[in-house]
């Protein structure tokens, strides 16, 4: 199985690419969400990172399809910067399946 990130940060893509991982520098939200859609339809593709900031802009679409896909993986990973929401672990446990820590 393949990985493969998109990211907004040149400096993501280029750390990716040095650690093997396929990356795509994203423009837009319709091209993140076009690229997304893409990636699913390719079976050997079993992880999809995706950057901080492009997650948040798509957060209904990328959890909806993190819950109705059990063949790929998709995850959120930082931007050069670090992880801008520091309870984002926590919060996602909790909708997950509703246990408060």
């Amino acid at each position: 199985m393949k990985s493969y990130c998109l990211c907004e940060k040149v400096e993501t893509q280029t750390a990716m690419r040095l650690g093997g991982i396929e990356s795509k520098l994203i423009g837009s939200d319709e091209e993140a969400k076009d690229v997304i859609e893409a990636l699913l339809e390719d079976p050997s593709i079993g992880l999809i990172m995706i950057s901080e900031n492009i997650h948040n802009r798509l957060k209904d679409m990328i959890m909806d399809l993190k819950l109705l896909r059990k063949d790929t993986l998709i995850i959120q990973v930082p931007e050069p910067e670090g992880l801008q929401d520091k309870e984002y672990i926590m919060k996602y446990i909790k909708n997950s399946i509703g246990i408060k820590l």
